[in-house]
Order: structure tokens, then sequence, then C-alpha cells
């Protein structure tokens, strides 16, 4: 089952790299409850699937080349770990965005039920 998870999330950010958030999408629970860290506008708890298709939408178009290739993936009991890299250049600003975050996700009956970016990855890493 766990092996399963790791898999799904990897063609979920791959998915996510060719723009396709039809497949990401189905990864997630209707319900899915997600996290966005400051600075970000979005910062905070939200819920649904329909938000989050949203904000990462509108994320992704903010950026030419956006990319989340992972790096590693941790898993913890019912939550996956992954550790990525973000990049991309901002389309109005022009600045470089190159970042390394961890991703949580809470797995539970094989879609992602809670999502949460983390700045730290030795944080996230540790306190998982």
């Amino acid at each position: 089952m766990a092996e399963a998870n790791v898999e799904a999330l990897r063609r979920g950010y791959e998915a996510l790299n060719r723009g396709d958030l039809s497949v990401v999408l189905e990864l997630l629970d209707p319900e899915i409850e997600w996290h966005e860290p400051e600075p970000s506008p979005d910062a905070g708890t939200h819920t649904g699937r329909d938000s989050f298709e949203r904000f990462f939408s509108s994320w992704i178009d903010s950026f030419d080349g956006f990319r989340v290739e992972p790096e590693q993936v941790v898993e913890r009991g019912d939550t996956l770990i992954a550790v990525v890299h973000q990049s991309g250049r901002g389309r109005t600003s022009g600045v470089q965005v190159d970042a390394r975050l961890a991703h949580l996700w809470t797995i539970k009956g094989g879609r992602a039920i809670r999502w949460e970016a983390v700045a730290n990855v030795d944080d996230a890493l540790r306190d998982a």
C-alpha cells in the first residue's frame, strides 16, 4: 500500500510538471485540508479540492517554466514527506525562483486528505 502511495505521488508531480492538473486532482480527496505557509497571500488553512485547484493553477500561471521535482520521499505512518525542488521564473517580475521545501501529504484510502508546505526541510523531516 505505501509503495503505491509513493508511486502515485511521483505520478502526480510528473503530471504537474507537464501542466496536467487533472491527474493531480484525481489523487486528492474532495475535502482535502491544505495549508500554505506565510508569507504567501494564500497563507492559512483551506478545505476542498476546488480551492486547491484554483490556488495551484494561479501559482503555476504566475511562472514560466515552473517545475516541482521530488528529490526524496520519506514515509512516516500515513504521511509522505516529499522533499522537493521548485523552480521557475516569475512571469511578471522575471525573478528566478529556486527553492527547496517539504510537502507533507497525509494519505487515506489512496487519496490525499491533507497537504502542507513547509519551508524548512529539516524541521519537516524531524517533526513528522
